[in-house]
């Protein structure tokens, strides 16, 4: 049996009332509305479930017995509506990012901040541990920050992914290497010096790899490791140059590298995105962070 939630609304308030009169300046109804209502519940149950007495009503056993469902019904009802109104102020919603790990380290702690700072009642969880789609196709997250290059196949259903950041980068060495203070360096210049490579993800790396086979040019490489700060101890060792994000750098001051100023033609740039729901399913908090993401953009950003 379909029961009709407006009618059980409409018979709590006649019963609580006690009066169809009454109930009709409550809901903003008028008597035949009502009692339009309160008919067809009656013959859904087979019974009727009040009897008139003088002006008002006294409830059948049978609309006695539906008392306590209707008032279930209208606390159901209401907690529905309270989640929508917390739902809209983001009040009890969380925001959940999953990102690869350079992207989580460097690039969105300073945006996670700003959020809170205006949302401070929002938790946001931030895993930085995602290398391609394929982690996250199946995982509960709001939103994905991946690097160029990646595979970005397998997002999730009704994700889009959309250019966030282009991100010069830019070539790290040690205080007194020999290209050091030279014109604008080349490639031919760079790859007289072995490369230090990072084995977390292809970003950087990928990037540098397919610039240099476009120019007919290979990179060689004499060590592997696993992150940024690994590139710098590495190049502070003297094993060999490390290729970074400009940005990274620069949050870095305490790193005793030095940048090379490359050629025109040796500039390269890495690009991120970030994976959004498509509009329909974007929560609040959702739109509130790219709305900072996007008041927070550098010129040529697109997030």
């Amino acid at each position: 049996m379909d029961l009709d939630a407006d009618q059980l609304l409409t018979f709590l308030v006649v019963a609580e009332q006690g009066s169809l009169t009454a109930a009709g300046r409550i809901l903003r109804r008028s008597q035949p509305a009502i009692s339009e209502r309160l008919q067809k519940l009656s013959a859904q149950i087979g019974e009727p479930l009040y009897r008139r007495e003088g002006r008002g009503i006294r409830l059948t056993p049978a609309g006695k017995a539906l008392l306590e469902p209707s008032r279930n019904v209208r606390t159901a009802l209401d907690g529905a509506a309270q989640a929508i109104v917390n739902h809209r102020r983001l009040q009890g919603a969380a925001l959940r990012i999953a990102a690869t790990p350079t992207l989580a380290h460097y690039f969105l702690p300073r945006h996670v901040a700003a959020f809170q700072r205006r949302h401070g009642e929002v938790p946001v969880h931030l895993k930085g541990g995602l290398c391609d789609g394929r982690e996250a196709a199946d995982a509960d997250w709001d939103l994905l920050f991946l690097e160029g290059h990646l595979d970005h196949r397998h997002l999730p259903p009704h994700y889009a992914l959309h250019p966030w950041r282009k991100e010069p980068i830019v070539c790290v060495v040690a205080p007194g290497h020999p290209l050091l203070g030279a014109t604008p360096v080349a490639w031919r210049d760079l790859l007289r010096y072995p490369m230090i490579w990072r084995d977390d993800g292809p970003g950087v790396r990928e990037t540098l790899a397919v610039a240099l086979a476009a120019q007919g040019l290979a990179a060689p490489f004499r060590l592997e490791v696993g992150h940024v700060d690994a590139v710098v101890a590495a190049v502070m060792a003297g094993t060999g140059i490390g290729f970074m994000a400009q940005s990274i750098v620069a949050q870095r001051p305490d790193w005793p590298v030095e940048t090379l100023m490359l050629r025109n033609d040796a500039m390269l740039h890495w690009t991120l995105y970030v994976a959004t729901p498509e509009a329909p399913y974007q929560s609040p908090a959702v739109r509130s962070f790219l709305a900072l993401l996007l008041a927070d953009a550098a010129p040529g950003d697109t997030p």
